[in-house]
C-alpha cells in the first residue's frame, strides 16, 4: 500500500448540487477536479439515472458550474461575463448546446417562473457604479472604492459597501429585469411556490451597520405587492423550503445562546400569513464536520412524502431528519459519516455524502436503504494506505465528556516512538469526525500521530455545550490540554516531546493562545489566524458583530477585558517555534491579525517565520488554487519535520 501524498488531492473528485429532474427518473450533479497545469478547478456536469442507477458523463469543456433544470430535458447553464452572467440551454441528450440570455449583474441565484420567458433572479447589484458612463469612465471609477458602512468587505467577495442581494423577474424575451426588492435591502433566502405564482424571502435593510436579524416577506407575482411575515429586527432567519403549499422555514431569537442557538423550525400558512413554531431544534441544520476534501454547494432541505426533509449535524455525523406540520419528528436510518446535500424525487433521495474514511460520492435512498451510486473516487485511494481515526474520548476534570480521534503513523510499529500533532478545527462551532481530511492522512503517511478532538465550543452537542461566549482560553484550553494527557496515556509510542499544534481560524486563535500558556509543543503553525479581539473587531468583516458577542465586550465597554482574551498580550511567554501561514485577501481573519502575532514573537526573540499568499482568502486549506494548496501543505510539513521529526 503507498502513503498518502500531498499531490494526490490533484487525483480527487469533488461532488456538489445533486438536482433531480421534476420530469423524468434522472438527476444532474457537478464534479469538479484540480487542474494543476490550469491552477484552477475544472467542472463537469453527469446524468444519474435514478431507475438503473447509471452515472454519465454530460460535459467535458471543464468549465461547468451553476445550472438549474430548465424545462423536460433541459438544463439552463450560467457562467460569469466581464459585466454580469450569460445563460446557455444544455441538452442533456445529446450535451449540444444554444445562447439564452444575458443578466447585467453577477447572479447568485436563477430559478425557471416559466420556462423559456420568465425567471427569478438573485443578483449582486452594486449601487456605487454610476449610470451613463463611457467605457473609459467605468475604468477610471475602478481605481476608486466608496465605503460608508459595514461590512465593508467580506470573504471571498471583496468590498461590499454599496452592495445589495437583490431579487429581479426576468422577461427574457425583452430582457426586462422588474425589481422585486429595493435599495438599501439585501435579500438572505428566497424560494419560489409551487403554483409559480409567489416568492418568500427574507432578508434586511440597512444604511450603517448590516443586522444579523432579518424579516420574512412574500412576493406576488400577478399584483407585484409584498407582504410582511415576520418584520425584521427579531429573527435569524436560515433556510426557507416549501413543503406543498406551506413555508417551511428555520430561525432563532437567538436569546439564549446567541450566535450559538440553533434554529427552531416553523412553518407559515400563506394564505393567512399565521406564523406557528412546530419544532425546537438543538443542531445545526445542514452539514458542519470538517474536512478539506469537499468543494462546491447544494440543499440541506427538501421535500419528501409530504413532510420537510432536513439535515442535521449531529455528534461528529450528519443525517437526514422528516417533520410534518404538526411537529412530529423522524429519523431516517443513520448513515456513517456525513450527508451533505440533498436532492428528492419522489420516494427517492439523492445526495452527495463522505462515508467515514472515504471520500465524496453519490448516493440514493430509495425509502429503505442507502445504495452508492457512482464510484468516481475510488482509483484516487484504491492502493493507499488510509489510517482510520481511532476514537479516544474521555471525560474532562469538569465531568463533561469531550470526544476525540487519533489517527496512527501510516505502517505504525508499536515498538517504536512518533512525533504527534494535535488539529484543532475553526469556528468554534464547528465540528472533527471520522471523515477522511486529506492533511490528516498526508502527515499520517510522514509518520505522525494526528490527534484531534471537540472541545467545549463545537458544534454537534447542541447549543449549550456549543456556547463559548466569555470563555475562550478557558473552557476549551483545559479540554485540549487533557486530551493531549489522555492521548499520550493511550498510545506511549507517542512521544511527549516531539509535540505539535496547529489549526485554522479558530484553531489558529487556539494556537496563538496555546503557545503563550503552555511550553509542552516543540513546533506549532497557526494558520488563518486571529490574535487581538480589540484589533479584530474594526478590521474583520465580521468583527463587530462576532467579537463582542464571543468576548462579552466592546473596545470601549471593557478593553481591559478583551486584552485579557488577546493572545498577543502572552506573546512575552511563548518559546515554541511557530510559523504562520495567512492569505492577503482574508477578511474573516485580516492579514493584519497574522501580523500581529508574527510581529510579537519577533520582537520577543521567539523563533518564526510567515508564510503569505496572494489571490487567496479564508478558504485556502479548502477551495485554494491547487498549486496553492499544495504549497501549503508544503511549507506546514516542512515546519513540523524541521523541529519533530
Amino acid at each position: 500500500m503507498k502513503k498518502i501524498e500531498m499531490a494526490d488531492l490533484l487525483e480527487y473528485r469533488f461532488l456538489s448540487r445533486p438536482s433531480c429532474s421534476p420530469w423524468r427518473d434522472q438527476a444532474v450533479f457537478l464534479v469538479n477536479k484540480q487542474n494543476a497545469h490550469l491552477n484552477r478547478y475544472q467542472g463537469n456536469l453527469y446524468l444519474a439515472d435514478l431507475a438503473t442507477g447509471a452515472v454519465s458523463q454530460l460535459t467535458r469543456t471543464g468549465k461547468a458550474s451553476s445550472f438549474v433544470w430548465d424545462s423536460d430535458g433541459v438544463l439552463l447553464c450560467g457562467k460569469k461575463a466581464k459585466e454580469g452572467a450569460d445563460f446557455e440551454r444544455l441538452s442533456v441528450a445529446d450535451g449540444t448546446t444554444s445562447p439564452a440570455f444575458h443578466f447585467p449583474h453577477p447572479v447568485l441565484g436563477i430559478t425557471p417562473v416559466e420556462p423559456g420567458k420568465t425567471y427569478l433572479v438573485l443578483a449582486d447589484v452594486n449601487h456605487n457604479q454610476k449610470e451613463g458612463l463611457s467605457a473609459a469612465q467605468k475604468k477610471d471609477e475602478e481605481d476608486y472604492i466608496p465605503v460608508s458602512e459595514l461590512p465593508l468587505w467580506d470573504n471571498g467577495v471583496g468590498y461590499v459597501s454599496g452592495h445589495r442581494d437583490a431579487l429581479f423577474l426576468l422577461e427574457e424575451k425583452t430582457g426586462e429585469a422588474r425589481p422585486i426588492t429595493q435599495w438599501p435591502f439585501t435579500v438572505g433566502a428566497y424560494v419560489l411556490t409551487p403554483d409559480k405564482k409567489q416568492v418568500a424571502y427574507s432578508g434586511c435593510s440597512y444604511t450603517q451597520l448590516k443586522p444579523r436579524q432579518k424579516g420574512l416577506y412574500l412576493y406576488d407575482i400577478p399584483s407585484q405587492t409584498t407582504k410582511t411575515i415576520l418584520p425584521e429586527g427579531e429573527y435569524r432567519i436560515g433556510k426557507l423550503q416549501m413543503v406543498g403549499e406551506t413555508l417551511f422555514f428555520s430561525a432563532s431569537l437567538c436569546d439564549k445562546h446567541g450566535s450559538s442557538q440553533k434554529d427552531d423550525l416553523f412553518t407559515c400558512d400563506l394564505a393567512t400569513l399565521t406564523v406557528k413554531k412546530i419544532a425546537e431544534n438543538d443542531y445545526t441544520i445542514g452539514c458542519n464536520v470538517s474536512t478539506d476534501c469537499r468543494f462546491g454547494g447544494g440543499s440541506p432541505t427538501g421535500e419528501y412524502q409530504g413532510k420537510l426533509l432536513y439535515l442535521t449535524t449531529e455528534g461528529s455525523r450528519v443525517g437526514m431528519n422528516l417533520l410534518d406540520k404538526a411537529g412530529n419528528k423522524e429519523k431516517l436510518p443513520e448513515f456513517a459519516g456525513a450527508i451533505e446535500n440533498v436532492s428528492v424525487k419522489g420516494e427517492k433521495i439523492l445526495f452527495v455524502a463522505m462515508e467515514n474514511g472515504k471520500l465524496q460520492e453519490l448516493y440514493l435512498y430509495d425509502g429503505k436503504e442507502y445504495r452508492q451510486l457512482t464510484c468516481l473516487n475510488e482509483a484516487a485511494l484504491k492502493n493507499k494506505a488510509v489510517s482510520l481515526p481511532e476514537y479516544a474520548g474521555f471525560t474532562n476534570s469538569s465531568g463533561v465528556k469531550i470526544d476525540g480521534w487519533v489517527i496512527k503513523p501510516v505502517d505504525f510499529d508499536p515498538n517504536k516512538t512518533y512525533p504527534g500533532v494535535l488539529s484543532m478545527h475553526g469556528g468554534p462551532c464547528v465540528a472533527w469526525g471520522e471523515l477522511f481530511v486529506h492533511e490528516m492522512q498526508v502527515l499520517a503517511g510522514m509518520g505522525y500521530f494526528v490527534f484531534l478532538c471537540n472541545p467545549r465550543g463545537s458544534d454537534g452537542r447542541g447549543a449549550e455545550f456549543a456556547d463559548l461566549r466569555g470563555h475562550w482560553g478557558e473552557y476549551d484550553f483545559p479540554d485540549f490540554m487533557e486530551f493531549t494527557d489522555h492521548v499520550l496515556a493511550l498510545y506511549p509510542q507517542m512521544d511527549p516531546g516531539r509535540l505539535g499544534v496547529i489549526g485554522g481560524s479558530y484553531g489558529g486563535y487556539m494556537t496563538n493562545w496555546i503557545i503563550g500558556h503552555t511550553k509542552r509543543f516543540a513546533a506549532a503553525v497557526s494558520q488563518r489566524s486571529f490574535c487581538n479581539p480589540i484589533s479584530d473587531f474594526g478590521v474583520s468583516c465580521i468583527g463587530y458583530t462576532f467579537d463582542p458577542e464571543q468576548f462579552c465586550a466592546t473596545p470601549w465597554s471593557d478593553v481591559e477585558l478583551l486584552w485579557e482574551h488577546a493572545p498577543v498580550k502572552y506573546a512575552p511567554d511563548v518559546v515554541t517555534p511557530t510559523l504562520f501561514i495567512h492569505a492577503l485577501e482574508d477578511y474573516n481573519c485580516p492579514l493584519t491579525e497574522g501580523f500581529q502575532m508574527f510581529s510579537a514573537l519577533k520582537y520577543h526573540g521567539v523563533e518564526s517565520e510567515m508564510y503569505l499568499f496572494k489571490g487567496e482568502n479564508h478558504e485556502l486549506s479548502r477551495s485554494g488554487k491547487p498549486k496553492h494548496r499544495q504549497r501549503r501543505l508544503f511549507v506546514l510539513t516542512d515546519w513540523l519535520n524541521r523541529h519533530l521529526q
